[in-house]
């Protein structure tokens, strides 16, 4: 069957690829977005370009694209699309059979095509190209094959391209570290210390890799493929369910217009009937009173007429008669009796209109077919505030209608608590209530950041996946789950990238580096009563003097590097600083200057960026602050010791919240070290009563753990707290020489 595919049907379906989507014709100096969407620089992306001139946006996909100042002109060629045109262009030359000439001579007639060189070859030359060395592994097919393999076929080699900078000089090595191509010159100088090597050394790893790379590319394709056949089958179902709901409409609604119209034809009865009856009644009584209109006229018109004819004679004759007949008629005589007694009091009687017509607009309702709302339901409850280990919680969700009613059906409402870091899924319990209510009960085993996804008929409430931080149970806080020995008067600690532990110990000395199991690397510097330490993205480090009023910076293997500072209240002058911390999303070090009453923040580079905060007791001043931290929000936590608070900032310096309280009325006391996990859970500890106390990022309190002593889970002097890669709780007890892990 391939073997029967014309030249025109390959080129059909050739141009079709070679298409704008815009413009609908072949593409003029097309243009590569960084989205990978392909279109013709004019006028179809120079049309889109914003009037500044600085971006476009993708039609297909919305993804805005930076310009440089060359504009569109500035962006990349798609070097598929150009293998693709010539790839046309040898359709083209194979269109007729008998036009197609051999590429390798100049007489014979082309019978075959070379998959590797890109040429046309007769069958002379096909031979003669299977013995030479370079070219006998080359793939030769035959033009019935090409035309059917439409897009299957390689275009002509390319020349290897030139170095920009050593223009003798080919790009046949590829640098690994640089990404890029480059020449044996470039391997002398610019590129001395990376790794690289030959092009065809490395070109199947790189392949490797990059195939290996879309795997999840085509995986996320493959669901969105299925996502829209299933768009697609859900459509048509709510097309056929919309054209089965109309055909019912019609029925219910000509049905209760069978049964109006019949009420109609009672009710015209009826009517007919009752007008009836009252003409003939009113009929009746006109002949009554035609009777009496007879007798009174004949009456007074004898009478008129003889006094107006008769002598004198007849006149006094006829008066006895008259007189006779007056009073008769007039005995007879009932003026009540000509009154119409049939009266015009027909109505139509509307009783039950308003309820009829809300029954109207009642008995016929179009609901979703699950008959429930996302929208109007919703989710409450403490579990949504967050948990403790081992600690079962409860969230109410209730269902509503489109016309929020409560929703009392049948639904598929589903629950699970996810673990963000490890993934780790719990199936939550599902209990029905009354009145569309469900309580879901989940209890978490793992402390950290967690999600609660919720779905009804398999799509998301609103609000799901809530975020659920999970901290530990109280209980979990009594012994330490490691005790670290041979340290010397711990003061601050923080990890490094490689979850080494950086500790100022020596009681201020010296800083030492230790491997995750609290074995020592190596010991360094020559300290003034040091205090805190902070490493950066670098695993730079950077450690607070208080008594030289200074900061100091070392490198990642502990060689001084630069430091910064002296007494005073002036920028980059501290007076007795004891803590600092890093900011990853700024790149900053953040100082609480102690005696200043301020946070100073400092570039990596140790030049001045800003400060913030003053001597006082109102929200955002301080009273001595000691050390600081920051939570996955990127807001700030500050000791401040002298007011027995902690004070929360945004990284900019405004104030945000401030708590003190525990439980029974107590408070901070003197709070100095503070450490936040990854389920922004606080930990602050209390100089005073040498205790830890636990609060949520919103300062509600947790728990309390230590007190003062030298047994394990006991402390004497905590100067230090930080957080392992693990969530653990690692408490520098200074004055009994160890580390105390929870």
């Amino acid at each position: 069957m391939a073997d029967s595919v014309t030249t025109k049907e390959a080129l059909k379906k050739l141009n079709a690829q070679l298409e704008c989507s815009l413009c609908l014709d072949i593409f003029k100096q097309p243009k590569l977005l960084p989205c990978f969407h392909v279109f013709c620089k004019s006028p179809c992306l120079e049309k889109l370009v914003t009037k500044d001139g600085c971006s476009l946006t993708c039609p297909t996909c919305r993804h805005v694209v930076p310009l440089s100042e060359r504009g569109v002109a500035g962006l990349q060629s798609d070097f598929h699309i150009d293998h693709l045109f010539e790839i046309q262009d040898a359709f083209n030359k194979a269109e007729d059979d008998n036009d197609t000439s051999c590429g390798s001579c100049d007489d014979g007639k082309a019978t075959g095509y070379c998959n590797d060189c890109g040429d046309f070859l007769c069958d002379i030359c096909q031979t003669a190209h299977k013995r030479v060395k370079l070219s006998r592994n080359h793939e030769l097919i035959s033009l019935d094959k090409l035309k059917a393999q439409v897009t299957g076929i390689v275009p002509p080699k390319k020349a290897v391209p030139h170095c920009s900078k050593h223009s003798d000089n080919s790009l046949k090595i590829y640098c690994d570290t640089c990404s890029t191509l480059i020449c044996t010159d470039c391997t002398i100088r610019l590129h001395k210390d990376h790794n690289y090597d030959l092009v065809p050394d490395v070109l199947t790893k790189h392949k490797e890799e990059l195939v290996s790379s879309l795997k999840p590319v085509k995986e996320k394709l493959d669901s969105v493929q299925r996502a829209l056949k299933d768009l697609d089958a859900r459509a048509k179902a709510i097309h056929d369910q919309k054209a089965a709901i109309e055909t019912n409409i019609h029925k219910e609604i000509d049905e209760h217009h069978r049964l109006l119209d019949q009420r109609r034809t009672e009710l015209m009865g009826e009517l007919e009937m009752l007008t009836q009856q009252k003409l003939k009644d009113l009929a009746a009584q006109r002949d009554k009173v035609e009777i009496t209109q007879v007798k009174l006229a004949s009456c007074l018109q004898y009478a008129e007429g003889g006094l107006k004819t008769g002598t004198d004679g007849e006149v006094l004759e006829m008066k006895s008669s008259v007189l006779k007949r007056v009073k008769q008629i007039s005995s007879e005589f009932d003026p009540s009796a000509i009154q119409p007694e049939t009266k015009a009091d027909m109505e139509l009687i509307t009783i039950g209109k308003e309820p009829l017509q809300q029954a109207c607009r009642d008995f016929l309702e179009i609901e979703q077919c699950e008959s429930v709302s996302l929208e109007n339901s919703h989710t409450t409850g403490d579990g949504l505030k967050g948990a403790t280990t081992k600690e079962t919680k409860a969230v109410s969700f209730q269902t509503m209608t489109r016309n929020n009613r409560k929703f009392n059906g049948k639904l598929d409402l589903q629950a699970e608590l996810v673990h963000i870091v490890s993934q780790d899924r719990f199936k939550c319990e599902m209990i029905v209530q009354q009145h569309g209510k469900h309580k879901i009960n989940y209890r978490p085993v793992k402390r950290g950041k967690h999600e609660l996804h919720i779905t009804v008929n398999g799509d998301a409430v609103q609000g799901s996946p809530f975020p659920i931080a999970v901290v530990s149970s109280p209980q979990s806080f009594g012994k330490p789950s490691q005790v670290v020995r041979g340290v010397n008067k711990p003061r601050g600690t923080v990890f490094n990238s490689k979850g080494q532990l950086i500790i100022v110990e020596d009681d201020g000395v010296t800083v030492s580096i230790l491997t995750p199991e609290g074995e020592k690397i190596r010991t360094f510097g020559r300290l003034k009563n040091a205090y805190g330490v902070a490493v950066d993205n670098d695993d730079n480090m950077y450690v607070v003097e208080r008594d030289n009023h200074r900061l100091n910076k070392f490198s990642s293997d502990g060689e001084f590097v630069a430091a910064v500072g002296r007494q005073g209240s002036g920028n980059l002058q501290f007076c007795f600083p004891r803590g600092i911390c890093y900011n990853k999303r700024d790149n900053n070090l953040y100082v609480p200057d102690q005696s200043n009453h301020r946070i100073q923040v400092l570039s990596t580079e140790l030049t001045f960026v800003r400060c913030f905060g003053k001597h006082g007791n109102r929200n955002g001043q301080f009273t001595y602050p000691i050390y600081a931290t920051f939570d996955s929000a990127n807001n700030l936590y500050v000791t401040d010791n002298g007011k027995h608070r902690v004070q929360v900032f945004t990284a900019e310096g405004q104030f945000l919240r401030t708590f003190s309280q525990k439980a029974n009325g107590q408070k901070l006391s003197f709070p100095y070290a503070i450490a936040i996990d990854s389920s922004d859970t606080v930990y602050v500890s209390e100089k005073g009563p040498y205790h830890v106390s636990v609060f949520t990022s919103q300062g509600a309190y947790i728990t309390t753990f230590g007190g003062r002593g030298t047994e394990e889970g006991q402390f004497n002097g905590i100067f230090g707290l930080s957080i392992d890669i693990n969530d653990s709780v690692v408490v520098s007890d200074k004055h009994n020489s160890r580390l105390q892990i929870f």
